[in-house]
């Protein structure tokens, strides 16, 4: 099993035309066996090797120096020979694998800097009373003076937080902007003094300029949309996969979009208004694309006064090939927190590349089949009942005969093809409480809908039209309120319901043999209630529900409610609360 101590290398600071030396990552054993490994480096704007990045396996060595997880590692050497760069940032992809191993393949990001993150100059536009920061990054610690010409203190330069790559600590800062009360709307200058850095070329001065204006403000995703494909996969599109471009509204006034467009024209890329920046629709297959790279910009218009919002999209076209499962891409399908442990009968989603080429397809209703489209779904080489399948995800049932301890799920296509190895743990119980959007449960209050239209949640969740969500503040609910919280990974019911089965309509019903506490707010002394009804969903296949009436004195506000049991507790849902 393979495993690395870390997967991101820089951004390393390198001058303009030198060398930035060796950076190592260590690689390390998690199970049986032995690693035979290789690394290969590639650029992932184009797929092919990189320029500037060469990278060597070491013999493995009886001690490690950046990990106390393992007492034998194998040191991958990554040379950046980035004399050959010009000034700005570079990437390379490191590809570590070994074809017997589980968790393999793994990537390592390596970054450089050439030159220095830190701009001659910055300009920014801020509402009244918001701030701004403009991000940079440096390997070494800074100093700095900040002066404006109005003399008052709206320039500041901050540290996030440090993250670390292999042997270059990277130092996160921002140009902080930030309007005091005299700032009203206009224009101003000022100059952030910046000293103190092992690395020469951050040592400058920044002229910064704030725009203050109580009109819209857009802001746009902070780099280029980089997209993967094979050929002769289903196109990348709504309803179920489109690729979102973003366009975040920063300032007082709404943003009004208009219609995005496409320059140069593409025929693999399609945009779209959606009315928060665009949806794009990417069909390499349609365009007849071959392997390789392609790129064009998305311009998304709309009535901000900073202007149009263009971002680049970056299309690799690959090979078609075997489906490939990602590091840590077995997760369960509420909360889908890499490396979180599974239960028997748990719904989970399955993420990588090529795991189907067809579109999304929607299995039957329970019992589930274990082939859906031209994909099925092996956990410890048995077949699983599978919702759906699609290009990059198939959600599916652990099934419940399940063992606690070390599961490995592959994906295997009808064409014969069947994917690297994936590692996920194996609990009795690993309860999540189901999401919407905002970090809201899925949560409806069984009051008749109180006249309140629409009532009913998205999804395919089994929402009775006569129920209304008490999960935003528009329709909070009330001390007294029988609510139903759905959930999976909920543990054991009796009877039992195997696998793929759905649970009995009518009494006896599949019953928790152990009910959780449901705790309402996150304080010391919270707010607890006994479920009056905790089991699988009648008529559905691994998926709970939970009756709970929400006792006298529960905290009153946007309120965290979690699932308690003795050996483990649910992530958080809010609701509202009156």
């Amino acid at each position: 099993m393979l495993r690395l101590v870390s997967t991101t290398v820089g951004p390393v600071s390198v001058a303009v035309g030198a060398a930035g030396g060796t950076q190592t990552v260590e690689a390390y054993n998690a199970g049986d066996g032995a690693l035979n490994l290789t690394a290969t480096p590639t650029d992932p704007a184009t797929g092919k090797p990189s320029a500037w990045l060469a990278v060597s396996v070491g013999a493995q060595r009886a001690a490690c120096s950046t990990t106390n997880l393992a007492s034998n590692c194998i040191p991958i050497m990554l040379s950046l020979n980035t004399a050959v760069l010009p000034a700005g940032t570079a990437t390379a992809i490191v590809t570590v694998s070994d074809p017997n191993a589980a968790d393999a393949p793994q990537t390592i990001t390596v970054m450089v800097q050439m030159g220095t993150s830190i701009p001659n100059s910055a300009t920014a536009y801020v509402a009244p009373n918001s701030s701004v920061d403009i991000p940079i990054t440096t390997n070494s610690s800074l100093r700095y003076s900040a002066t404006t010409q109005d003399r008052n203190n709206w320039l500041s330069l901050g540290l996030q937080s440090t993250g670390q790559g292999s042997f270059s600590f990277v130092y996160p800062y921002t140009i902080h902007l930030a309007p005091q009360s005299d700032n009203t709307p206009g224009t101003y200058n000022g100059t952030l003094a910046i000293s103190g850095s092992s690395f020469a070329g951050d040592n400058k001065s920044v002229a910064v300029t704030m725009n203050v204006t109580s009109q819209p403000i857009a802001q746009g995703p902070s780099g280029p949309i980089n997209v993967r494909q094979a050929q002769g996969a289903p196109p990348f599109g709504p309803p179920y996969t489109a690729v979102p471009l973003t366009v975040n509204s920063v300032g007082q006034q709404p943003l009004v979009f208009q219609n995005p467009t496409v320059s140069p024209s593409a025929l693999w890329l399609t945009a779209t208004n959606n009315g928060a920046g665009a949806s794009l629709t990417i069909d390499s297959t349609g365009a007849n694309l071959s392997p390789g790279a392609y790129s064009t910009t998305v311009s998304v218009p709309s009535n901000a006064i900073n202007g149009t919002v263009s971002v680049p999209v970056n299309l690799l076209v690959l090979p078609k090939g075997p489906p490939v499962i990602r590091y840590q891409g077995v997760q369960d399908n509420a909360t889908f927190t890499p490396g979180a442990p599974l239960a028997p009968g748990d719904v989970a989603i399955v993420a990588g590349e090529q795991l189907s080429f067809q579109p999304f397809t929607s299995g039957p209703a329970p019992p589930l089949a274990t082939t859906v489209a031209d994909a099925r779904v092996l956990v410890n080489g048995n077949p699983a009942p599978i919702f759906y399948t699609l290009y990059g995800q198939i959600a599916f049932q652990v099934p419940m005969e399940s063992a606690a301890g070390t599961a490995i799920v592959q994906v295997q296509r009808t064409d014969g093809t069947i994917s690297n190895q994936a590692s996920v743990t194996i609990a009795s119980r690993a309860p999540r409480l189901l999401l919407l959007s905002g970090g809201y449960g899925a949560i409806v209050n069984n009051d008749g809908c109180r006249g309140i239209t629409p009532c009913v949640l998205g999804g395919s969740l089994p929402m009775p039209a006569s129920y209304s969500q008490p999960g935003y503040p528009a329709y909070p609910a009330k001390a007294g309120d029988t609510l139903t919280i759905y959930a999976i990974g909920m543990g054991a019911t009796s009877p039992s319901v195997g696998t793929g089965q759905a649970a009995p309509l009518v009494e006896p019903f599949a019953r928790l043999t152990n009910t959780p506490t449901i705790r309402f707010g996150s304080s010391l002394v919270p707010t607890s209630a006994t479920p009056s009804f905790a089991a699988l969903a009648p008529g559905y296949a691994g998926l709970y529900q939970i009756n709970v009436q929400i006792p006298p004195g529960a905290p009153t506000g946007t309120v965290p409610v979690f699932a308690i049991f003795p050996d483990s507790a649910s992530n958080e849902a809010l609701i509202a609360i009156q």
